[in-house]
């Protein structure tokens, strides 16, 4: 394993030295680099399976794909489509199993997924978020960072510095979130004005929380040269309150748990930057056309031994082409709510999103804050896993909910085929009624 680990950091610094280092170059010759690697790309997955099915499909080869505005020929790809084929892949090929990086996701779209990663693909994934942030002013090996554990991190996982940190390089300080209520939030502030970070990276509603309790107690935070709210949109009201205490030095970052962020809006910037090296990105309108307005279709580049293609992302976003390629101004991507309590105290929803992640055979799932006592848990089910019955995830869950909040709430499961969207279309894996 340690090997392995070796040979992802190999490739993450092939990949720091190869991806373009200015989103401002050339435009031909971005776009021409983006050409050839749509067409590499579709090239390969003619010789998968999966995709082949979906070339007869369409009745196209990939000779009819060498740009951006060609895949609108290509049939999208949806999110159990693709819990589906990662599903078989991993089952069918157990000799493979220790050589893949495996990413659970629930997101806020509250459908569960397991994407697989070869060591080379997530060194790129790496290395692109490592560029972007080089890009928006901040040094790798001297910088610190402040940053938060994700839901798939074992919050019991006590892993010390490498040694490379120990030496006071590429230092960053991994804390929960789960302190991030109520007046834990003052130690936090407090232990961010001590750490002093060049960057903090936590998610959207618990920096907008450090911020609130901040401006409400008159505490002060010293601001870092640069943040980066992720997991949710940054509205305008956010990005406002943000910047009031935090400063200018934002990154607003699009991505996808599936196949990483892709989209970037820099400091001092009033638009969204592609990283057209590594994806490309396109909106298409209600008859599945090119459009400026409309859903963000996403195509992974890096990912060729599990390609992920015309992704549909279930977001949508308003865009503009010069010079061959696409930018955005705005960015319409879901949003969670805040568990609340009747003693005025709110918690993130990460702790039940983890619930989740240790879950198989599902297709969605959905937590329902009803009232302060009642949870309602929406499942349905995954036809292609039975390894689990119903009546055993469903005592799952609700093991699980009373372990985190007692006896707060009464818990009570419904299982329905397909999980509706709520009133703005989207789908959320948290909701709060109160």
């Amino acid at each position: 394993m340690k090997f392995k680990k070796k040979l992802k950091n190999v490739y993450t610094f092939y990949y720091l030295m190869t991806l373009r280092k200015n989103f401002d170059e050339d435009p031909k010759k971005v776009k021409e680099d983006q050409n050839k690697r749509i067409h590499k790309l579709m090239k390969r997955a003619y010789e998968i399976p999966f995709y082949r099915k979906k070339f007869e499909e369409s009745g196209t080869t990939p000779d009819d794909y060498h740009t951006s505005e060609d895949m609108v020929k290509f049939p999208t790809m949806s999110k159990p489509e693709l819990r589906l084929w990662m599903q078989q892949e991993w089952e069918n090929h157990p000799e493979l199993h220790d050589e893949l990086n495996v990413h659970s996701t629930s997101g806020s779209s509250g459908v569960p997924l397991k994407v697989l990663y070869t060591q080379k693909e997530q060194g790129c994934s790496d290395a692109n978020w490592i560029r972007v942030l080089m890009a928006a002013g901040y040094h790798p090996l001297r910088g610190k960072m402040y940053s938060f554990q994700t839901s798939h991190r074992d919050p019991s996982d006590k892993s010390r510095d490498s040694f490379i940190q120990s030496l006071g390089l590429m230092r960053r300080k991994v804390v929960s979130e789960d302190y991030c209520v109520g007046d834990g939030i003052a130690d936090t502030i407090r232990d961010i004005n001590e750490y002093d970070p060049d960057m903090i990276c936590f998610r959207r509603n618990c920096l907008v929380r450090i911020v609130a309790y901040a401006e409400s107690h008159n505490m002060p935070i010293k601001k870092p040269k640069l943040y980066c709210p992720i997991s949710e949109m940054v509205d305008d009201v956010t990005r406002n309150l943000l910047k009031k205490t935090l400063g200018d030095g934002l990154i607003d970052a699009y991505g996808l748990s599936e196949m990483g962020s892709s989209i970037y809006q820099l400091p001092g910037n009033d638009f969204y930057y592609v990283a057209n090296d590594i994806a490309v990105a396109n909106v298409y309108n209600e008859q599945n056309e090119l459009a400026d307005d409309g859903r963000i279709v996403i195509t992974s580049l890096y990912k060729t031994t599990y390609p992920i293609i015309n992704y549909e992302t279930l977001d949508l976003g308003k865009s503009y082409v010069k010079d061959g390629l696409r930018y955005f101004t705005k960015i319409e991507g879901r949003m969670n709510d805040m568990v609340k309590h009747e003693n005025g105290v709110e918690s993130s929803a990460l702790m039940l999103m983890r619930i989740a992640n240790k879950t198989v055979g599902l297709s969605q799932f959905r937590f329902i804050e009803e009232t302060y006592h009642d949870m309602l848990i929406q499942l349905a089910p995954d036809p292609n896993n039975t390894s689990m019955t119903q009546d055993e995830i469903a005592d799952y869950f609700i093991k699980s909910v009373h372990e985190v909040y007692g006896d707060e709430f009464n818990v009570r499961v419904e299982w329905m085929d397909v999980l509706p969207p709520d009133e703005t279309g989207k789908q959320r894996c948290f909701v709060c009624k109160v």
